[in-house]
């Protein structure tokens, strides 16, 4: 006992007190030192790089991306059918539930086959699968004399909406009430709701080709693309992957119409109009610039210690990072430093859109930048390896879908070509200027697409693809039942039909 009160004595002496107040104090002088410098190395590093290229022309705040408003009547999304998408309060909060609820079905087919176009296979629309899934509704239609008979009669409750949608996707611009200052929060329910239109449209383009009535196939491949187009100006990851999804739907009854020499001249004319202004890639690069912008909103907000995006970081990082919450806010300038160049000199520095081509080693770089920012944990760029693997492989599909449409573009002049002289041509030169004012290129090859004229009459056509290598026009295919393509490997085809 006398030991400890020797001890407690001897630890509350004043020259014991006033040294451990020293130290801790110095402590505390320390790592408010420390703290102070890692918030002036992060914004000077953050500040410094974004004022560079701000003098390129690059601008990174919310509103520079954010599409106009447009006049109502001159607004697809205004669209009586589209109205209670974003029928919200200030909260989010819907003004009618129910008819929310129905905006969101109205075009929902409850039942469709699981593969329900194969146009990349060579594969026509298989009627006789939809037709199976279509009887075990809860209602279903009369069962036709064939499929199609079938298929034409389960959308038949839909025909009344499709007429007022392929009216409204007439009018010029399309600006959907998207609240771009909710960052993550933001709702978009128009997305889902317009991948459905496309596969009612697209499906009943098949259909109608089955039975002969090419101009309704043409006015439904048609009203298709439009709805696809309507996102085009849409700043977001999400919406421009919804784009590709809805124009690739399209492209299965175009396909059918080529491979069947359904379309006419004036079909093909009316399809290469609609085809020809459409830019993926101009796409991409709006949807990069759009997704680099929102987190810097974002991330402005939690410099400011915002509780609305301290919560959405909770919800992206299920809790587990620590930037943004009490730690030193030069770690959220690091992270906005390390997604910002890597959006800008990676993804956006591999699109250049002057001459079409996919700078695929800026995109390869990005997938080797996503993978070292995962290594281990580093507050300086915890938030860019959580954020950017979303990014990684978006190259490759946006090439892939940019490539469909120019391949595309390239066939309706290649079957009024046939049309007009009796066969294909030898070169895709005697394609311009009658038919295109230019032949697209390839994305990836100073050579463009590779072009042949078959022996049988036929051609063939394909990119060289992400790999960069001719490897004889063929997909290379994974390993799974389904044939899943490997878009990094092999080539990219357009696919002539397969063997019955």
């Amino acid at each position: 006992m006398p030991t400890f009160a020797r001890f407690f004595r001897w630890l509350f002496s004043a020259r014991i007190l006033k040294r451990l107040f020293i130290s801790f104090f110095t402590i505390v002088a320390l790592i408010t030192i420390a703290w102070q410098v890692e918030n002036w190395r992060g914004r000077t590093k953050w500040e410094t790089w974004k004022a560079k290229w701000e003098a390129k022309g690059e601008k990174f705040d919310l509103a520079s991306v954010v599409p106009p408003e447009v006049p109502d009547d001159q607004n697809f999304a205004k669209s009586v059918l589209f109205e209670p998408l974003f029928d919200v309060d200030s909260s989010g909060k819907p003004s009618d539930q129910a008819a929310l609820d129905v905006a969101k079905d109205r075009f929902k087919l409850e039942r469709s086959p699981r593969n329900s176009f194969g146009w990349r296979h060579g594969q026509r629309r298989d009627l006789e699968a939809w037709e199976g899934e279509l009887l075990q509704l809860g209602n279903p239609p009369a069962k036709g004399v064939a499929p199609v008979d079938t298929v034409l009669a389960a959308l038949e409750p839909f025909a009344a909406d499709m007429a007022t949608l392929a009216n409204d996707v007439r009018r010029p611009h399309s600006r959907f009430a998207i609240r771009y200052d909710d960052a993550f929060s933001a709702l978009l329910p128009h997305l889902m709701v317009l991948k459905k239109t496309a596969t009612l449209f697209s499906l009943r383009a098949s259909a109608r080709l089955a039975k002969g009535d090419t101009e309704g196939a043409l006015r439904d491949t048609i009203t298709t693309i439009r709805l696809s187009e309507s996102l085009a100006t849409e700043p977001l990851l999400i919406s421009q992957l919804v784009r590709v999804a809805m124009l690739q739907i399209t492209l299965q009854p175009f396909w059918e119409g080529v491979v069947d020499h359904k379309w006419s001249a004036a079909h093909l004319a009316k399809l290469r109009d609609t085809l020809q202004p459409i830019n993926l890639m101009e796409g991409m690069a709006r949807c990069f610039r759009g997704e680099r912008n929102m987190i810097n909103h974002w991330m402005d907000r939690l410099h400011g210690g915002g509780a609305d995006a301290a919560r959405e970081l909770e919800m992206i990082t299920d809790g587990s990072s620590p930037v943004g919450l009490g730690l030193p806010d030069g770690w959220i300038y690091q992270n906005q430093f390390h997604i910002n160049r890597i959006v800008t000199e990676n993804i956006l520095a591999g699109i250049d859109l002057e001459n079409r081509r996919s700078v695929a080693k800026r995109f390869k770089s990005l997938e080797e930048e996503v993978r070292t920012l995962k290594e281990g944990f580093v507050p300086y760029h915890v938030l860019a390896s959580m954020l950017l693997p979303a990014y990684d492989r978006m190259g490759v599909k946006m090439s892939v879908g940019q490539t469909a449409l120019d391949q595309a573009l390239i066939v309706t002049a290649l079957e009024s070509h046939r049309l007009a002289k009796g066969s294909y041509p030898v070169s895709l030169d005697a394609l311009s200027p009658e038919w295109l004012a230019a032949v697209p290129g390839d994305w990836f090859s100073d050579e463009g697409l590779v072009y042949r004229l078959n022996a049988d009459g036929t051609f063939t056509l394909y990119s060289i693809g992400y790999n960069e290598t001719d490897d004889g026009g063929e997909y290379t295919f994974g390993k799974s039942k389904r044939k899943t393509i490997q878009w990094e490997e092999g080539d990219w085809p357009w696919p002539s039909a397969a063997a019955e």
